[in-house]
């Protein structure tokens, strides 16, 4: 008996030693994992607006972000659970804002993409709460080595041109909002490590936004009526670039004629309906939009 119990002791003393061991390898292994991260902090500053608003409120949804070197698809994504910040209050009062507390691996980052879901703001004059359009929602910002992530306490702080985003339209009414940065700052364990602007071309191209307004009537894909031989004024004056780059302009008004003006008057001889499309350039990328003209006999039925 006493033998019996010797062997099963000796077998439990084993399978300690081979847990133990187990239990040391994960230690090891953990410790492997934390020392290749580093706890990175990303916040939200911004430079102010001439709009006439008292509060700006912006609601961040998602953060990806893109090692150097790595394949396109390999993004670290990170949802934010709508996040909801007054950008014009972190100015008045000289502050940020976190948006995510993370780990990130220690290297070189070519990409910090930031995600803008809904926008409103409070007008300084009326108190009315305005809901803008998002008609672009990324912030996209990258660099051949925008930061690089080393062991200690990192921030990455984004600073966001409100005077660029926020665009008005409908003749002062309405509002659009696209992301354009002014500046990105990295800093380890609170001193500077580098800064980036705008001049060094840290944001990618954003396409024009296009705004078409015809004989008074605006959207997308709209169709007007007009009679053979009736002048229809086609005005792009509210278009406007996010980058804030020259644009160019061409009209193809569907029955052979076009144009290259910012506005412009265009009658038709023949009954029918036409697309008229309407082509901006940056010089970087182009947009275009298409409305409709249902062309009848004066007099006749549309």
């Amino acid at each position: 008996m006493k033998k019996k119990i010797f062997v099963i002791c000796t077998g439990f003393i084993a399978i300690l030693g081979i847990l133990s061991g187990c239990i040391k390898q994960t230690e090891e292994t953990g410790a492997q994992v934390q020392e290749n991260l580093a706890p990175t902090e990303i916040r939200i500053k911004d430079k102010p607006t001439s709009e006439n608003f008292d509060h700006l409120n912006v609601t961040f949804s998602e953060i990806k972000l893109h090692k150097s070197g790595d394949n396109d698809s390999e993004w670290i994504n990170i949802s934010l659970e709508n996040i909801t910040i007054d950008l014009l209050y972190l100015h008045l009062n000289n502050i940020t804002e976190q948006l995510n507390l993370t780990y990130l691996e220690l290297g070189d980052y070519d990409k910090l993409w930031i995600n803008v879901s809904n926008a409103t703001g409070v007008l300084n004059e009326t108190g009315e709460i305005k809901n803008i359009t998002i008609p672009s929602g990324w912030l996209k910002i990258q660099q051949l080595h925008l930061f690089n992530i080393t062991k200690g306490n990192n921030t990455i702080t984004v600073d966001i041109d409100l005077e660029n985003s926020l665009h008005a339209y409908a003749g002062g009414t309405e509002y659009k909002l696209t992301p354009v940065i002014s500046g990105i700052e990295h800093h380890h364990e609170n001193r500077l490590i580098n800064k980036h602007d705008k001049s060094e071309n840290i944001a990618i191209n954003q396409s024009p936004i296009i705004e078409i307004v015809a004989n008074g009537s605006r959207g997308k894909s709209m169709t007007i009526n007009v009679d053979v031989w009736e002048n229809i004024t086609f005005n792009a004056s509210e278009t406007f670039d996010p980058d804030g780059d020259e644009l160019s302009y061409f009209w193809d008004f569907g029955d052979g004629n076009n144009s290259t003006n910012v506005t412009v008057e265009h009658g038709y001889e023949d009954r029918g309906t036409y697309n008229v499309k309407l082509t901006v350039s940056d010089g970087f990328s182009e947009s275009t939009e298409e409305i409709h003209v249902n062309v009848k006999e004066k007099g006749g039925p549309s």
